[in-house]
């Protein structure tokens, strides 16, 4: 993907974070500028890009943090390729985990016809 040499270790390292995810996930890196790159992830017909730092990759291989903070971002953008699970993502992804962790109101016993219970 980004070529032959020192950038095999990065490409490894993204492969296995990228796995971490999901496996089905199909993703093509593309070179950008400078240092940044575009990754280009596909999940059942859904498409999304996730703008990376091959600097970022590279701090990662040795400091876990980084590479959790990598990690945090690609499936940020995988969490919002799953309509089935979010619908239309209007509000983002907080608000709709909140909405739907929420409690339900309880439905209420009407009385029929104004009389009070018995006594």
């Amino acid at each position: 993907m980004f070529g032959k040499g020192i950038h095999q270790e990065e490409e490894g390292l993204l492969r296995d974070i990228i796995r971490s995810i999901n496996k089905k996930i199909d993703y093509t890196a593309r070179e950008g500028e400078g240092t940044r790159f575009t990754l280009h992830i596909k999940l059942r017909g859904h498409e999304t890009d996730v703008l990376l730092d091959l600097n970022d990759l590279k701090i990662a291989k040795n400091d876990m943090a980084k590479r959790h903070q990598v990690r945090q971002k690609i499936k940020a953008h995988y969490d919002h390729l799953d309509k089935s699970r979010y619908g239309d993502d209007i509000l983002g992804l907080k608000p709709a985990k909140l909405l739907r962790a929420s409690p339900k109101p309880e439905p209420t016993q009407q009385r029929g016809f104004g009389r009070s219970p018995r006594r």
